[in-house]
């Protein structure tokens, strides 16, 4: 089977990493992939690095109207049996360079689903729209769409992710990963540490977005706790700071389609406390992989951080829950087997009938 897949992101997020994780993941099950994304950008780079042959062409908002032409030739020259675009500019570029090759949007933003007469049109010439999590169908982000619809989670890549060794002992650690957006809710994990016992100590891994590190640990120094938290910033090997353990944090107020930082905080054997919101919601198993709590309650969080540092036995325990969850249903063989059967029933042009939760 021969798939493209449009990836028109100018960086690597969450709908981006998804778009390379399918490529790879049908790469390594033996198909013939092709991933078009920005030339020479950070989605291209990333998509070379993992072995993922990728064609430089634009298609982000305007650059549709110069695109197109490109975007049919590259087509007829790679004769896909199917295409999978992660982004409305890619699926309205395809949907119009073509009618005859099976069309699949996969949705992985926040933001309800357009309507119109003309975006009508480009949903009626989609064959499917694949959404990542549950919640997405249950709040109608479908929206005004007749035609199928199916939910493939992300995967998480479980062989990098791993658990350095068998913990038996629990550090005194809580980490959290996102970028310093105040939508991640790092300020509640801060709070939080005003409340728990002076050698519990926090560390928030992410990039400047909308408040700085500076203005992080201002707010902690303010409330007597700049000492107990690190803001390294943007690191290069995430997985050497979750293998020295303790408990993940999540704290986002809103956001989190899909929580990569929760998969990864989990495949690595961590427990994990996630506020109670969107994805996270589908991703966590309250009370056996980690626990909830209301976004932005940092009194419950802090309640929570301090019960399982005082019974490590049962954080411990979460963490190989949430490891094995992670393993037996996020992982890449498994997500790559329900991509790859769908897109082979996609590509035969088979009726897809209703929406099928898995």
């Amino acid at each position: 089977m021969k798939v493209l897949v449009t990836v028109n992101c100018h960086g690597v997020d969450a709908s981006a990493a998804g778009g390379i994780a399918l490529a790879r993941m049908m790469n390594e099950l033996g198909h013939t992939v092709l991933l078009q994304t920005e030339p020479d950008g950070p989605v291209f780079i990333e998509a070379e690095g993992q072995g993922i042959e990728a064609a430089g062409l634009s298609l982000r908002k305007s650059a549709i109207a110069t695109g197109l032409i490109p975007m049919k030739k590259l087509i007829k020259r790679f004769d896909p049996d199917v295409i999978c675009t992660t982004r409305a500019d890619g699926q309205t570029a395809c949907a119009l360079a073509t009618s005859d090759i099976p069309l699949v949007r996969i949705r992985c933003d926040i933001r309800k689903p357009r309507t119109g007469k003309l975006w009508r049109t480009i949903d009626s010439r989609t064959d499917l729209v694949v959404f990542p999590s549950p919640f997405m169908v249950e709040r109608e982000y479908a929206g005004e769409r007749d035609g199928a619809v199916e939910i493939i989670p992300h995967p998480v890549d479980t062989e990098l992710f791993s658990p350095s060794k068998h913990m038996e002992t629990l550090p005194r650690l809580l980490i959290s990963i996102g970028r310093l957006s105040p939508m991640k809710g790092h300020r509640t994990l801060i709070r939080a540490l005003t409340l728990l016992h002076e050698d519990v100590c926090a560390i928030i891994i992410g990039s400047p977005s909308q408040q700085s590190q500076e203005e992080l640990l201002d707010y902690a120094g303010d409330l007597g706790v700049e000492n107990r938290l690190s803001l390294p910033g943007r690191v290069s090997s995430i997985r050497e700071i979750l293998s020295k353990g303790g408990i993940g944090v999540v704290t986002s107020l809103g956001s989190e389609v899909v929580s990569r930082a929760g998969m990864e905080i989990m495949s690595t054997g961590l427990p994990l406390l996630a506020a109670a919101t969107n994805g996270l919601l589908d991703l966590v198993n309250d009370g056996e992989t980690g626990l909830f709590h209301s976004p932005g309650n940092y009194r419950q969080l802090a309640a929570q951080a301090g019960f399982l540092f005082d019974n490590p036995a049962m954080a411990l325990r979460m963490g190989r829950r949430a490891r094995n969850r992670c393993v037996s249903v996020f992982s890449y063989p498994i997500i790559g087997k329900k991509w790859e059967e769908v897109l082979q029933t996609i590509s035969g042009k088979e009726h897809l009938s209703g929406l099928r939760v898995p």
